[in-house]
């Protein structure tokens, strides 16, 4: 079985990004839309060019199944350490996006154009929440560390781009976002927390040892015999 992981880390994470969700959506609820988030989004629409915006829509896929589950499917099948509690890993997926849109119903504030519901975020929800787990499950790996830098860079940037690609269509106000990442860290580093505290069952692929044999060791005999005594025959001689 493996060691238990230092767990301080993840369980920071979680409780500070809990914090600063519950920090956005009071402030959400108090005023509705926060001081300085309709400046920010028209600077974003202003300044976004047509290729942008054209980006942004190809960029936004990362948010949706049709690339978190291939993505997931790539996770698992290679990162041994994701395969121990495959189950832990997949219900965080799906269950942060899903407390995300709870959420959104729990708050009731309409997106920047349009009637439907957008705080937090469901792209910027659920791109985060498998940051994080990939993040703590690559760590866990046995790749050097530039490997294990360049795999945790790639899901990072991709969350961001997701979330930019959100401002740039005007999907959202810039707190959806902000909210979204944070709830989506806050689920998968509570599981990373839980993970870490517990000792991960042994790898299923990994190979038994095989166990060493009386044969291998040497010894071919009954180790409780005494041993023979090499001075019987001259004795019997003496004696005839």
């Amino acid at each position: 079985m493996t060691e238990p992981l230092a767990s301080d880390p993840w369980r920071a994470l979680c409780l500070g990004s809990a914090a600063l969700v519950l920090l956005v959506t009071a402030g959400v609820l108090a005023a509705g839309v926060l001081p300085g988030e309709p400046a920010l989004r028209h600077v974003i629409l202003d300044t976004a060019s047509p290729r942008a915006v054209e980006l942004a829509r190809q960029v936004n896929l990362g948010g949706t199944w049709r690339i978190l589950v291939p993505a997931t499917v790539l996770l698992l099948a290679g990162c041994p350490p994701a395969r121990r509690r495959w189950w832990l890993w997949c219900a965080t997926l799906v269950l942060g996006p899903a407390v995300g849109e709870a959420w959104q119903e729990l708050v009731g504030r309409p997106r920047p154009v349009g009637s439907a519901l957008g705080f937090p975020s469901g792209h910027a929800t659920a791109t985060a929440t498998f940051t994080v787990v990939a993040i703590y499950l690559v760590e866990r790996t046995n790749l050097g560390p530039a490997g294990r830098r360049v795999l945790q860079v790639i899901p990072v940037l991709g969350t961001i781009a997701v979330g930019l690609a959100r401002l740039v269509l005007g999907a959202h106000w810039p707190a959806d976002v902000l909210a979204g990442f944070a709830l989506g860290a806050a689920c998968a580093a509570a599981a990373a927390w839980w993970d870490a505290e517990h000792v991960a069952p042994p790898d299923p692929s990994a190979e038994r040892a095989p166990e060493a044999s009386p044969h291998a060791l040497g010894v071919t005999g009954d180790v409780r015999t005494p041993p023979r005594d090499l001075d019987a025959p001259d004795r019997w001689r003496r004696s005839g």
